[in-house]
């Protein structure tokens, strides 16, 4: 690849933004100036001894930033040489399309002024051109010179050959003594690419982490308190929108000199780099992820080493500063290293360099919510690194962007608590009063008491809260000796965990409704996008996000364009055959956005004619979506009662989302259709003899090549056809991973679905196609007009980019149609029909006039041939046909609809019930248009009035311009 070099380029002033060589080329980004401090760069001198001496000063409490574009490479070379000592660029934007803004600290943000913070609130990746820095701080083996740490990287991302890159050394790399001898090695560099999306940045150095890892060009070293540090070819930490990239050139004092501070482009200055084409593929994780765990294992025994000297050394200050022993602290510091989690005496650094307690932070929970602190376990210069969250409705927490970003627990310090005989109620009530305080339970379902970990609400067992109360309470008794009285330190006592799980509803937790982990809607339609816990929905939002993307309150239906467009994007590819198809998988993507909400929720079931043909990675992406992590995936079970526990199994573990894959049988039995219109669901719970009643705000999805529905699942599972159309379709080839593309932005792809629905919502919720879906109303009220109004806008704009939708309801009647027990209600009522008319007739007399010789008019050959074909697929056994089985079967469909037929009960004769099928007068002459002769009220002798008779409904628009109406009859059912 040629490379330009640019030491004979003179220097020009960086391009403004509103430039005369403004392009929809050009690259933006930021530049920061400091007022306070003074200097942002680094400053290098020599010590007394001749070594370097590096002095830093990372924090910006005031200054100003401004947006900035530049046409090419070049010009960014050029800007970045030109940077003084005060300033340092940024990758990210000003939000909101601000060019200019002045910065100050969270705690002095003024918005209604224009003083805002340097956080990702106020700073953004923008959907335009970019750059992508990747920045190499050397290797534990031999050191890599530009050339080489550049194609070790195409080595790993072959695309990366034809990027366009500007080079350029780190600050403190190539240095020399005033003499010209080398002070430092070349061997820290960074690498600019401009790429045309700057908004995939953060997904786009997760995959190539994840490549380098898989191709074991990753490692693990020490850090100073034991932690092991993940480390790879490029720096993981650095594709945020509001981070400072410190480029300015350095300070050097002392005679230092920098010869080799002069970049270099490789390829063209001009071009733009497609980060679609950095893509890690399952095995490729798969790898990653198991060379990460060999490099911990290797460095366990260092990392323990390490961590004892680094708590032996800071125990005594920290005993000193608590008034605690060393020991306890020894304790405290170890835990805090070993297991991330900050106990109350452990000491924390704020931004303004002023150190207190975690049970002070604790204690004064609404001052120091959100606010920055430095590293809890290598507080350096940069006192920002961190953020505390203290309202996340969990266990409050302490999030560090240091060393990859690490989650540390905040726990109080332990209560004590007094047992003893005669004292389990006090010490009940004691220890119920310290739950509540640290409001890390939660009633959830009828009975049952949940912990959130990690995004997910699990219910707690007897053993495990035993095992918790001894981490959170320090129990003992009082003894008494011959000297007096003394404590004696006791475990967690079981009869108290015992009888707190047994308090329902009177232990005064919070209720939980369930977990998300990005924005959602309240069941009203309000927007959720504060991270904790939701007194009005009983929704944890959990994340570790200090500053998540809001949803818009009042997007238009123009917004709703454009996030559908930018929402279906990654699903654009799948062979959905028709819009009913992309209907239902559009009811997939705003469900999965919102069932945290929604009491209930139709399935979806992903059907096609083969295998390979992208079921299941649909299915994972719509997972992927709901929860940010891949779904539980789950063997189809055999019995209605296997198919209880397993989905109560999952409802127990904490699942959003459950896979049904490779459905093979027809799809349909009690349990599941339970489960589908429950805001609850209950069963035994494995190896007690206990009941428990849990939230159910999961998703059901099914795939499976020609899956049928039976049943009434016909009304809970809305079925999508894809088709490749091919013979070989798991052959095929496709440019990106549309699942890893949603897990790297699945946040982004959450809000814009949320903002698709809210769009509606603005609009005044106009209602689109009549009727509510029984057992899902409020979906309906949310979800499904919401696709059918967005269907309206497709059709009245002029947007190819973006498919047409149908509303998803009309699966269900493709699903009744196709299931067998409609298809022989449809033969057996036809045929009854046309045999008897209007004449009240047994079963008996039906199987007798079916396999008795027919008379010679061909109509009665053919009526009759229609109705044994039609009893023997009901009531055939060998031979013959039992009229037991087929009056049963009759019984169980009395009264149901299918194209305008119906069964009714007559008056009995000889004892013997007769049947009549009934026409329902509108609905039968759109079905049949040559047989126009309805059966009125009162017509057939013994048989009661037939009840209205006639069921209409509105037709059911689709966006590719045509109407559809739904059968009545089976909307009857719905």
């Amino acid at each position: 690849m040629e490379h330009t070099n640019l030491a004979a380029v003179p220097p020009v002033s960086p391009a403004s933004p509103k430039s005369d060589q403004a392009s929809a080329a050009r690259l933006n980004l930021t530049v920061f100036s400091s007022e306070v401090p003074p200097r942002l760069t680094k400053v290098f001198s020599l010590s007394a001894d001749g070594s370097l001496d590096k002095s830093t000063m990372a924090n910006m409490w005031k200054g100003s930033a401004q947006r900035v574009a530049v046409v090419d490479l070049n010009e960014l070379a050029l800007l970045l040489d030109g940077l003084s000592s005060n300033q340092a660029v940024g990758w990210g934007i000003p939000a909101g399309g601000v060019e200019k803004l002045d910065i100050a600290t969270s705690k002095l943000e003024i918005p209604e002024f224009g003083l805002l913070s340097r956080t990702r609130r106020n700073f953004t990746f923008s959907k335009g051109p970019g750059i992508l820095m990747l920045d190499h701080d050397g290797t534990p083996g031999d050191p890599l010179d530009c050339n080489a740490f550049r194609q070790q990287l195409i080595d790993v991302c072959p695309a990366l050959a034809d990027a366009p890159m500007l080079w350029r050394p780190s600050a403190s790399a190539g240095l020399r003594y005033p003499d010209g001898s080398s002070l430092t090695d070349l061997t820290r560099h960074r690498l600019y690419i401009p790429v045309a999306d700057s908004s995939t940045i953060p997904a786009v150095g997760k995959a190539l982490v994840t490549l380098l890892w898989a191709k074991g060009l990753g490692w693990h070293i020490v850090g100073n308190a034991g932690q092991a540090l993940s480390r790879c070819l490029v720096d993981a930490s650095v594709w945020q929108p509001e981070r400072l990239d410190f480029a300015a050139p350095p300070i050097l004092k002392d005679g230092i000199l920098r010869p080799a501070e002069t970049g270099l482009v490789f390829g063209d200055p001009t071009g733009l780099f497609d980060t679609r084409q950095i893509v890690a593929s399952i095995a490729e994780q798969a790898e990653a992820n198991k060379n990460i765990a060999i490099s911990l294992e290797s460095v366990k025994p260092s990392c323990k080493t390490q961590r004892e000297h680094w708590a032996a050394s800071r125990a005594p200050a920290l005993a000193h500063a608590r008034g605690i022993s060393e020991e306890k602290a020894h304790g405290i510091l170890i835990r805090a290293s070993e297991h991330a989690v900050l106990m109350g005496d452990f000491l924390l650094t704020t931004s303004d360099g002023v150190q207190l307690s975690v049970g002070q932070v604790l204690d004064h929970a609404d001052h120091w919510h959100n606010t920055r602190f430095a590293d809890p376990l290598d507080p350096d210069h940069d006192l920002r690194v961190a953020w505390a969250n203290l309202k996340s409705g969990g266990r409050p927490y302490l999030y560090t962007h240091r060393h990859g970003g690490i989650r540390f627990e905040l726990r109080r310090q332990s209560s004590r608590v007094q047992v003893g005989k005669g004292r389990r109620i006090d010490a009940t009530d004691a220890v119920l009063q310290v739950l509540r305080d640290r409001r890390e339970l939660f009633d959830f379902g009828e009975g049952a008491v949940a912990y959130v970990a990690a995004g997910r609400a699990r219910p707690v067992a007897q053993d495990w809260l035993v095992d918790h109360l001894g981490r959170v309470c320090e129990f003992y008794s009082l003894k008494g000796t011959p000297t007096g009285v003394i404590e004696v330190s006791e475990d967690a006592p079981t009869p108290v965990a015992k009888a707190i799980l047994a308090k329902h509803g009177e232990r005064g937790f919070k209720k939980l409704s369930a977990v998300v982990t990005a924005p959602t809607l309240r069941p009203d339609g309000s927007v959720l996008d504060a991270p904790g816990y939701d007194e009005q929905s009983g929704l944890l939002y959990y994340t570790d996000d200090p500053t998540p993307p809001k949803v818009p309150a009042n997007p238009t239906a123009a917004d709703a364009l454009v996030s559908l467009q930018f929402l279906w994007e990654p699903f654009a590819k799948f062979p959905l055959v028709d819009a009913v198809s992309r209907g239902v998988v559009l009811h997939g993507l705003l469900t999965a956005v919102t069932r945290a909400a929604l009491p209930t929720a139709p399935g979806i079931a992903l059907d096609a004619p083969s295998a390979g043909t992208g079921k299941t990675l649909l299915a994972r992406c719509i997972g992927i979506l709901a929860t940010g992590g891949e779904p539980s995936i789950l063997p189809p079970a055999d019995d209605d009662a296997e198919t209880r526990k397993r989905l109560f199994a999952a409802l127990r573990e904490g699942s959003r989302v459950l896979l049904w894959d490779n459905v093979r049988e027809p799809l349909g039995c009690a349990a599941l259709d339970s489960f589908l219109t429950a805001a609850t669901f209950s069963d035994r719970i494995l190896g007690v003899s206990e009941t428990a009643s849990l939230p159910n705000r999961a998703q059901f999805i099914a795939t499976g090549n020609n899956i049928r529905l039976t049943g009434d699942t016909c009304r809970r599972v809305f079925l999508a056809r894809l088709d490749a159309e091919s013979e070989r379709p798991y052959a095929r080839d496709f440019d990106f991973d549309p699942a890893q593309r949603i897990e790297a932005d699945r946040v982004q792809y959450a809000v814009a679905a949320l903002t698709i629905i809210r769009a509606y919502i603005t609009a005044g919720r106009p209602k689109m196609v009549s009727g509510r879906t029984a057992s899902f109303e409020l979906w309906d009220d949310l979800i499904r007009q919401t696709i059918c109004w967005i269907g309206t806008l497709m059709t009245n704009a002029d947007r190819p980019d973006i498919p047409t939708f149908a509303d998803p309801l009309l699966a269900a009647q493709t699903a009744f149609d196709q299931d067998p027990e409609t298809t022989k209600h449809s033969a057996l009522m036809h045929a009854w029909d046309a045999r008897f008319g209007d004449k009240p007739t047994t079963v008996a007399t039906a199987i007798h006039s079916a396999t008795s010789p027919f008379d010679l008019k061909d109509e009665d050959t053919e009526s009759g041939t229609a109705l044994k074909a039609a009893l023997e697929e009901i009531g055939g056994q060998g031979q013959r046909i039992n009229a037991r089985i087929v009056g049963r079967w009759i019984e169980r469909q009395v009264g149901r609809r299918i194209a305008g037929l119906r069964f009714e009960r007559c008056s009995k004769v000889n004892g013997l019930t007769t049947w009549i099928v009934r026409r329902d007068a509108t609905t039968y002459a759109i079905e049949h248009p040559k047989h126009t002769k309805p059966t009125g009220p009162g017509k057939g002798a013994g048989c009661g009035d037939d009840p209205e008779g006639v069921f209409g409904v509105d037709g059911v628009f689709l966006s590719d311009g045509g109407e559809q109406a739904i059968d009545p009859d089976v909307l009857a059912l719905l």
